[in-house]
């Protein structure tokens, strides 16, 4: 069962206060006016139909709508029968109806990555309007779900819809191995940022990531975070800050009052323009807190990325194409004046 999600799948809600309106939108296409709705497939409904006595045939008539889901064709009897397993197995059976009773509907969703896209087409009008599926991802190790639990191409988004399930799934034995602070960012609060954030970096597949980079500095690491992070809070008008950066409120509001003692900390430490991966990772990496300083949450150095590309784009005003388009880090950081005060 541990490899079913990679040879099955793929081969390479919110609350608002009353005083802020949601926004929703509809994307027109720059050329021809027309407008469209992007409607989450939800392939799971599809594998886990008890109706249906014959689940290849089931499954074959459904395989045009659902194509990029699947390994191969099913005329693979070893692939199919890989996939009856995984839809058969009672275990799955159990998370996809636990799954249901957690998201009955994901109109939410579909209205809010619409919205995304709404404004994203305003600054790249040639860019084409993916198709977005969710799926069930199955037993796996928890890093590697965890890592692919959103898969984006630029024609179409999937989403394991059964691991931002999971503080629901603890009985199932296929889900009880994430560690707690995974959980916490595992929620439906999260669902649409982390959709977008994955699919920001497949519309920016040309411009090399330096966080891959050998030689990247913390530096270097920060800002291109950064970047993704104030395109989400752009284009994501109805996302609380927390649900950008994958935090709870409290670490939000941790992260913002330690703003000016996080900066200190990478200053006094010699770490901004430092390419000795090991001495920063503790700033960039995910885990329950961040060593040496009490009470905080991971990743600070993708928050004052975020702080130092906000503080860019007030000062040049660039669109978000522009914006990832700027490959030098010094180049925004001294463009941005960025020095945050002290609370």
């Amino acid at each position: 069962m541990k490899k079913f999600a990679l040879l099955i799948f793929i081969s390479s809600i919110f609350f608002f206060s009353c005083k802020k309106e949601k926004v929703k939108e509809v994307i027109v296409d720059p050329q021809t006016g027309q407008e469209t709705i992007i409607k989450v497939n939800r392939f799971e409904d599809v594998l886990f139909d008890q109706s249906q006595k014959d689940l290849k045939s089931h499954l074959q008539s459904n395989f045009e709508n659902y194509r990029p889901v699947f390994n191969t064709t099913l005329d693979n009897q070893e692939y199919f029968e890989i996939v009856k397993q995984f839809a058969t197995d009672p275990n799955m059976i159990s998370a996809y109806k636990t799954v249901k009773k957690v998201y009955p509907s994901l109109d939410w969703v579909s209205d809010e990555i619409t919205t995304a896209f709404s404004y994203l087409i305003k600054d790249y009008p040639d860019l084409q309007i993916p198709k977005l599926y969710s799926i069930m991802f199955g037993p796996a190790d928890f890093s590697y779900s965890y890592s692919k639990r959103v898969l984006a191409r630029k024609d179409f988004i999937t989403f394991s819809i059964d691991l931002y399930s999971i503080n629901s799934l603890q009985d199932n034995k296929y889900y009880q191995q994430f560690p707690k602070y995974i959980m916490i960012m595992l929620d439906s609060t999260f669902l649409v940022p982390d959709i977008m954030n994955h699919y920001l970096r497949s519309l920016n597949e040309d411009i090399p990531l330096m966080e891959l980079s050998p030689d990247a500095s913390l530096c270097d690491v920060m800002i291109e975070r950064g970047k993704y992070y104030y395109a989400l809070t752009k284009i994501l008008p109805n996302s609380s800050m927390n649900s950008i950066f994958r935090y709870t409120e409290e670490q939000m509001k941790w992260v913002e009052k330690n703003e000016y003692n996080i900066w200190g900390v990478i200053v006094q430490n010699g770490l901004l323009y430092s390419k000795d991966r090991p001495k920063y990772m503790h700033l960039i990496n995910e885990g329950p807190t961040t060593k040496g300083l009490k009470d905080s949450p991971s990743r600070l150095g993708d928050y004052i990325g975020y702080k130092i590309v906000e503080k860019y784009m007030k000062e040049t005003n660039s669109t978000l194409k522009q914006m990832f388009e700027v490959n030098d880090a010094k180049e925004i950081l001294n463009k941005s004046s960025y020095k945050p005060k002290k609370q």
